[in-house]
């Protein structure tokens, strides 16, 4: 090795320079593989983490316009509604080519009324009076016409909260172009619902005042139409729509279909202190709070895909309820169908503040109280607590929710639907393989229509599998280079150090020098410095590679909120690179070594089975 030493030195450029290129051969090699290894570690790791899952939302054809008319103002507001000519369902996204996890559906949201649970509506404020709604005879404090706010006193309850009698309170039949006169020593009955704030001159009269005064809300008169419609989405015929709202009481009014009408629609008046949403889903993550971490599983465990196929009685059931009820994991839970919506969530109606935006008239089409339709009890085998970040969301769980196999409830054909319409972001979802929107937007572009609008969801998924390919790719070409970087060198340099010296080995074997001792004495020192510029340089590769982040490089770096088209990450997850290891440096060393060893002994072994004197001959034509 001291002679094959002594022999490089005398020609120290090409040593150096041999030393310094092996240096970044070798850092090439192994960076890519470094780089290449952490990103396929890093989406092996997260891969069953990620979730992608798409929602429906379907575009009306047309917005009808509608007028209204307003006393505050003494004009018409003009109120618009989307129109649909009909209304897509899941099936019609079963077309070909569309891979699902979990295929569409359209969750409707179920009311039961079960009066022997407490819910969390009663429980924030039990003894509060219940003057939201309610069904009430009244007379006007004076003479009056009801085109402003006007004072009455309710002389009865027909239904609702009996502690409203007596109470004098503020009225205006507001959406009544032409009001009847009311007069003071008549006893009038209709639904009343508070609306606005109050107006006209007894609001005149507050603002006159230099005291802090209270501006109160006033009730107005509602339809006894049914609260019913059909699963088309329209209206039933009723007598009593768009008809007279406030009526006289008179001797044997109560035995008039209107009368009738009336407590029949005082038998449901306040049952929603005793109602709670249920929805039925194939699937808990298909369910926006639960995929985004919303809502959450605390204890117990999440109903099986068996129990969601086969229909089973189990439920998850939210911590509130639960603890309000006393009631435990593995108690069962009574469910008491009354009515179906499939146009909002439970959200929409059961607010997490304990609010709630109950439906009137709720009388069938012949004007009959509504009847539950379907009973069971269900085991809670979950129990899930909800996060409230004081932000409304379309999104929002109801509360007191129960979530349950959509086979599980028989009755799932619309019975008593009292609100139906198009799917939604909030009641329409499907799950697809990670990676796979490119691939089903291509599908879906061919077999789909522009009706039916979809946005997915994927927790970064597609930012980060981009970046983390990206990045693959760039450290597939660092790979290559730096392996056709190092055979090239090999060949070069392999040529100087050993074919070059070919006269050496012939003065040496002539010296008497054995084969095995010509080869040690050629390539020690070749091997020494090629394995040195390979270790110098496969450290130097790992250690630069951990500074190099493939996370994120899937990161945008300017808004994105209006992009069209844009998958949105949801609950994105935080993903930690997979840890660096020492393997790449010492196989990028191995295969640097064992494969420059390979060439420089496939050159000496032509060298040795030349005749010595032979060489030496070609040494003294060259001089």
């Amino acid at each position: 090795m001291i002679n094959s030493l002594k022999q490089m030195a005398r020609t120290p450029v090409r040593t150096v320079l041999f030393l310094i290129l092996m240096f970044f051969a070798a850092l090439l090699l192994t960076l890519g593989t470094c780089i290449w290894l952490k990103g396929n570690r890093t989406m092996a790791q997260y891969e069953d983490r990620f979730m992608t899952i798409g929602t429906v939302r379907q575009i009306p054809d047309s917005f009808e316009q509608t007028l209204q008319w307003n006393a505050e103002t003494k004009d018409y507001d003009v109120r618009k509604k989307a129109q649909y000519s009909s209304y897509y369902t899941p099936a019609d996204m079963l077309f070909p080519g569309a891979e699902y996890i979990a295929e569409p559906e359209q969750r409707a949201f179920y009311t039961s009324y079960v009066p022997e649970y407490l819910m969390y509506n009663a429980s924030v404020n039990p003894s509060a009076l219940s003057k939201g709604s309610l069904i009430a005879e009244f007379s006007p404090m004076e003479d009056c016409m009801p085109d402003e706010t006007v004072k009455i006193q309710i002389t009865k309850v027909v239904g609702g909260d009996q502690r409203m009698e007596g109470v004098v309170e503020n009225f205006c039949d507001h959406m009544n172009p032409n009001p009847e006169m009311l007069y003071q020593d008549k006893t009038y009955v209709a639904i009343l619902n508070t609306y606005l704030y109050i107006h006209g001159s007894m609001y005149d009269e507050l603002m006159k005042s230099k005291n802090e005064v209270y501006i109160g809300l006033e009730y107005v008169p509602d339809s006894l139409e049914t609260g019913l419609c059909l699963p088309d989405g329209s209206l039933p015929e009723d007598a009593f729509r768009g008809g007279q709202q406030i009526f006289e009481v008179t001797d044997g009014f109560y035995e008039t279909d209107t009368g009738r009408r009336l407590l029949n629609l005082a038998k449901s008046e306040g049952i929603w202190r005793h109602c709670q949403p249920v929805t039925g889903t194939n699937k808990t993550c298909l369910m926006m709070p639960f995929y985004n971490g919303q809502a959450y599983i605390c204890e117990g465990r999440d109903i099986s895909e068996e129990e969601y196929a086969s229909g089973s009685k189990v439920c998850l059931a939210p911590k509130t309820f639960m603890e309000n009820n006393r009631l435990s994991l593995g108690d069962q839970v009574k469910v008491q169908l009354l009515y179906t919506d499939t146009r909002v969530n439970a959200g929409r109606k059961f607010w997490l503040d304990g609010s709630i935006g109950f439906y009137g008239g709720l009388v069938d089409m012949e004007g009959e109280p509504l009847q539950v339709f379907e009973s069971s009890d269900y085991e809670v085998v979950g129990i899930y607590d909800v996060t409230i970040s004081g932000a409304e969301s379309i999104f929002d769980p109801g509360a007191d929710e129960l979530i349950v196999p959509m086979e599980s409830i028989e009755a799932r054909d619309g019975k008593n639907l009292v609100s139906c319409g198009p799917m939604t972001d909030a009641t329409s979802s499907f799950q697809i393989p990670n990676g796979s929107i490119d691939a089903f937007l291509k599908s879906w572009a061919e077999y789909g229509t522009d009706q039916l609008e979809l946005t997915f969801y994927d927790m970064g998924y597609s930012q980060l599998k981009a970046g983390i390919d990206n990045m693959k790719k760039i450290s597939l070409c660092l790979l290559v280079a730096g392996v056709i970087l190092t055979l090239l060198l090999l060949l070069f340099f392999s040529h100087l150090f050993i074919t070059k010296q070919a006269q050496r080995t012939a003065i040496e074997r002539s010296l008497g020098m054995r084969a095995a001792k010509c080869r040690w004495s050629m390539l020690s020192g070749f091997a020494l410095l090629m394995f040195v510029g390979a270790v110098t340089g496969s450290v130097a590769g790992t250690k630069f590679s951990g500074r190099v982040s493939v996370v994120n490089a899937g990161q945008s770096y300017y808004e994105t909120t209006y992009t069209e088209g844009l998958t949105n990450t949801g609950n994105e997850i935080a993903v930690e690179e997979a840890m660096d290891t020492k393997m790449p440096a010492v196989w990028g060393t191995l295969f640097i070594v064992i494969t420059g060893v390979g060439i420089a002994w496939g050159k000496m072994n032509r060298s040795l089975k030349r005749e010595p004197m032979q060489l030496l001959s070609e040494r003294q034509e060259e001089s």
